[in-house]
């Protein structure tokens, strides 16, 4: 009977919750998308961290299989390109919340039968700031995966997404983890009380939560009131989505990705006249536009039919070299174009970590990995209109620091290139458009899309997307086509986030040192 109460000398109650906890988390994200997942998916790993308080190996191993469930049921898109690599990333990531569930424990009161409102509020507060800490870590050890942060899932509350420009993604998970750890505390607290082990009290710690995301919402009905800064200049743009079949292990032939871009842009300018700006995804094959005729005949092509500049995606060669760059052309023909080449790289995708040490990791992953990255963040310049673009690659807009370098250059337009076509019908294309999401709001900067095969859309200030390409009768996001407008762009001002970064991750930081501090001291 012992063997089927425990596992691992961990009572088959604790599996449940931490794997439960880990589940009920991936219903946050697409292809679920429920925001109230994110409020409630911590509770039953931290009522019973609270209640039964495992030592310190135990906590670790529970944390580690809490996040495990969750990063492998969420990331579960990564299988269509490399099986083994999604394990691998999976169990390491998962450390992090296995990190937190140990810090979650450690700092619970020294006496966790005897619960106070205070002592509720404080485990609760520090509780949302390891949380915090340990999700900016997973963002930016090894250059990082922060993808699906807590606040993630909050996209579709805009009220509560709205601060983020205050303090970033991670603003709106501390914000989320602290309402959801205050509802374990309180649950906690009435077994407690109904059991006779302490007196009735006032719950000032449940009315606390109440209070923190009560002013969120209050700061996001204020924003989303708040009339849109007036525009300064009219960008007439169109984004092209080709939908070029995509292997991860072979490149796609480079003349069926020039003849399917090339057909597509002249449906956008022909019918619908010039544009500023024809917006072509990340590069779609294993070379570059300087090594290949037709790439070359295909932009000469579209220029001609009315883009006034064409930003593309292109990988670059340069000596022993290869970056992943956006290239603006404008002008006359045989001007030199505009080139930003993309500064963080994705793991196990375009660099393998420590595979100078360990090369059979390099055949967990799709072969062309090892890019070069760029060395800055650059902006673009429209002449006329005389508007400033920063270009974002790949996964580049669901990286805060990343757009948020970016940001601080004061561009009017942000522009993601991207090709998710490697993940076919999963979720991970919608994905990237929910991480993608926070970044306009952190910076109140219009972001505009262009991919391959996953979310071509055009999301405004506040978070909300406004255009997508879709089929409308199957309502497909992944069927070829473009969208086309007129954009009104305000003269863009930096947002607190903008100016003063992660600032609730250093706060987060100190809080949990001190706390740590305390607990060591009344031992």
């Amino acid at each position: 009977m012992r063997s089927v109460r425990n596992i691992l000398g961990i009572p088959i109650t604790g599996w449940l919750c931490a794997g439960g906890s880990g589940l009920i988390l991936t219903l946050g994200f697409a292809p679920f998308s429920q925001p109230v997942a994110g409020w409630i998916g911590l509770i039953p790993i931290a009522y019973y961290g609270q209640r039964q308080q495992p030592d310190s190996r135990d906590a670790l191993v529970l944390g580690w299989f809490f996040g495990f469930s969750h990063f492998l049921t969420s990331l579960s898109w990564l299988q269509t390109v490399t099986f083994s690599g999604w394990a691998v990333l999976s169990a390491y990531l998962a450390i992090y919340p296995a990190l937190w569930f140990v810090l979650w424990v450690r700092l619970s009161g020294s006496d966790p039968d005897r619960m106070t409102s205070w002592g509720n509020i404080r485990h609760a507060f520090l509780g949302a700031s390891a949380w915090a800490v340990t999700e900016w870590l997973r963002g930016v050890v090894f250059s990082g995966f922060g993808w699906n942060s807590l606040g993630v899932s909050q996209g579709d509350l805009l009220l509560v997404a709205q601060v983020a420009d205050l303090g970033g993604v991670f603003l709106v998970s501390w914000v989320v983890t602290f309402a959801g750890l205050t509802l374990a505390l309180t649950a906690r607290r009435f077994e407690l009380e109904i059991r006779g082990s302490q007196k009735w009290r006032p719950r000032w710690d449940f009315t606390a939560g109440v209070v923190v995301v009560g002013l969120t919402m209050v700061y996001g009905a204020r924003t989303l009131l708040r009339p849109l800064p007036e525009p300064v200049v009219t960008l007439k743009y169109a984004a092209i989505q080709p939908s070029v079949p995509q292997d991860p292990w072979r490149s796609a032939k480079v003349s069926r990705v020039a003849e399917e871009l090339r057909k597509w842009s002249e449906l956008a300018l022909v019918g619908g006249g010039p544009v500023d700006l024809l917006v072509w995804p990340e590069s779609l094959a294993g070379t570059g536009w300087r090594e290949e005729p037709d790439l070359q005949t295909a932009i000469q092509a579209v220029r001609r039919m009315g883009a006034r500049a064409l930003l593309a995606g292109s990988l670059d060669v340069r000596g022993p070299d290869t970056f992943n760059c956006a290239v603006l052309f404008q002008g006359p023909e045989g001007k030199f174009p505009q080139v930003y080449d993309k500064t963080h790289l994705v793991v196990m995708g375009e660099y393998v970590p420590l595979a100078d040490f360990l090369p059979w990791l390099r055949k967990l992953v799709p072969p062309g990995g090892d890019l070069t990255a760029g060395t800055a963040s650059g902006l673009l310049g429209l002449d006329p209109p005389g508007v400033r673009i920063a270009p974002l690659i790949c996964f580049e807009d669901s990286v805060p620091r990343v757009v948020r370098r970016a940001a601080q250059k004061l561009p009017h337009l942000l522009v993601n290139l991207t090709n998710d076509a490697w993940f076919g019908a999963s979720a991970g294309s919608r994905q990237h458009l929910e991480n993608a999401r926070l970044r306009a709001v952190e910076t109140r900067l219009p972001l505009l899309r262009a991919t391959n095969d996953g979310v071509t859309a055009l999301i405004n200030p506040r978070g909300v997307i406004t255009a997508e390409v879709r089929d409308p009768v199957t309502g497909s996001i992944r069927e070829p086509g473009f969208f086309r407008g007129e954009l009104e762009l305000a003269e863009p001002r930096a947002t607190w986030y903008t100016r003063w970064g992660e600032w609730p991750v250093w706060i987060s930081l100190a809080c949990v040192g001190l706390g740590l501090w305390s607990r060591r001291e009344a031992a």
